[in-house]
């Protein structure tokens, strides 16, 4: 008995509707609750932390993958740091990381011959080894000049079902034949639930009936890439090319709120991050001496707080850029405390600072790092979705009808030559 009259089957099934930090304070109230929140039998129905880190490089032909573990559990977490369930299945050509959401990956599928060639989107969890690929969008392809940023929206409390949202630099058409199409970012989103993807309309004739939230699309301000996106209060945040402006977009890529970020001066225009239920903004200073780290406290009012400044030369003793190199990068904030982790590019280390503690500590060792090297927090899902089955039942279609067409193909063939005799 885990607590006086009460069974363990029912003060799991408790705990397992505690967020993570209400969760681990429940292990002082006794042993007993500290052992069974302890139990790596029961990871799949709690709450679950901050894991480690994924670091992968695009920049290898089949991209290069290793772990960074943050927790010494006494029974190892099962990750396959190398995606073998993935890169070893025939027809996997190059992948190409993309986005992460609640323990899910997002990965490009790209033609090894001609890497700009995109022949789907593969979702994956890591923990479960699951699996789907999704169908690119049907959308005319985008020259070289074009640009694209895609996101993955996935929140286990709502849905087992995820979103992708995607978008693209596109030319509106214009009704003068020598005037310069003007560009515009049109969205797409997909759902794992219907299977399909679904498109905004944008164009002239709807811009002032959307409003003026969606006005930073028709202005072509695309979406910042990487880590400079955050999913809160069920909506995704975005930094837009205009550096004094997030967006919160739901899962069909509507505008639903535009958030003013702090006016800090940089070449930079900042990161976004979640932790603790809350919007987090980061940016470093112009002359690379300091990282600022603001908190919205109040959606609502849009109040941003200043949570913290680090100075890089009294940590480090160096700033964060030397000589025209990057020497310190963020990479995230812990989403359940108030720690940031930041990657040291010369002596190729995962560092971490405790803002409550004041205290810096080597994580891990990493791999060379490049532009093309994501770092990428993970906190694992350990539930089987039924996305994935439903993905797995469109491929088995598909290749089912691949299978019958090639057959076809071949009685034609040989009914042809039949009469050619």
């Amino acid at each position: 008995m885990a607590a006086a009259g009460l069974p363990d089957d029912s003060l799991v099934e408790i705990l397992s509707r505690l967020p993570i930090k209400p969760l681990h304070q429940s292990k002082c109230v006794a042993r007993s609750w500290r052992d069974l929140i302890d139990d790596p039998s029961l990871q799949k129905k709690l709450a679950q932390t901050l894991e480690g880190f994924f670091v992968m490089d695009d920049g290898a032909d089949w991209g290069s993958f290793s772990f960074v573990n943050l927790l010494a559990r006494s029974v190892p977490l099962d990750i396959d740091p190398s995606f073998s369930f993935l890169t070893s299945r025939s027809g996997i050509e190059t992948l190409a990381f993309l986005d992460s959401c609640n323990g899910l990956l997002l990965f490009e599928h790209r033609r090894k011959s001609a890497p700009g060639d995109v022949l789907s989107y593969i979702v994956c969890n890591p923990a479960t080894k699951e699996w789907g690929a999704v169908p690119t969008c049907d959308c005319p392809p985008l020259g070289p000049a074009y640009r694209r940023s895609s996101y993955l929206v996935f929140d286990p409390t709502v849905s087992p079902h995820f979103h992708l949202v995607l978008f693209r630099d596109e030319s509106l058409p214009t009704t003068r034949p020598r005037e310069l199409a003007p560009t515009v970012v049109k969205p797409h989103a997909y759902s794992s639930e219907t299977g399909t993807w679904t498109h905004i309309p944008t164009d002239w004739n709807v811009q002032e009936e959307q409003g003026h939230l969606e006005e930073w699309r028709y202005c072509g301000r695309l979406p910042q890439k990487n880590s400079r996106c955050a999913f809160v209060n069920g909506k995704l945040h975005l930094l837009v090319l205009h550096p004094d402006h997030a967006v919160a977009v739901d899962v069909q890529g509507n505008t639903r709120r535009i958030i003013r970020v702090p006016n800090v001066v940089s070449w930079d225009a900042g990161y976004l991050a979640q932790s603790q239920g809350c919007l987090h903004y980061i940016k470093e200073s112009f002359d690379g001496d300091t990282l600022s780290i603001w908190i919205l406290k109040d959606y609502g009012t849009q109040e941003w707080v200043l949570q913290d400044t680090l100075n890089f030369s009294e940590l480090f003793g160096e700033k964060s850029r030397s000589c025209g190199k990057m020497e310190i990068l963020f990479v995230t904030i812990h989403p359940d405390r108030n720690v940031v982790f930041l990657a040291q590019a010369s002596e190729r280390k995962l560092i971490s600072y405790d803002m409550d503690r004041k205290e810096v500590s080597v994580i891990g060792t990493l791999g060379n790092l490049n532009c093309q090297t994501h770092i990428v927090p993970y906190v694992p899902y350990f539930s089987k979705s039924p996305a994935f089955k439903c993905l797995h039942m469109l491929i088995d279609v598909f290749l089912l009808f691949m299978l019958l067409f090639n057959l076809y193909c071949n009685l034609v063939e040989t009914y042809a030559c039949f009469l050619d005799e």
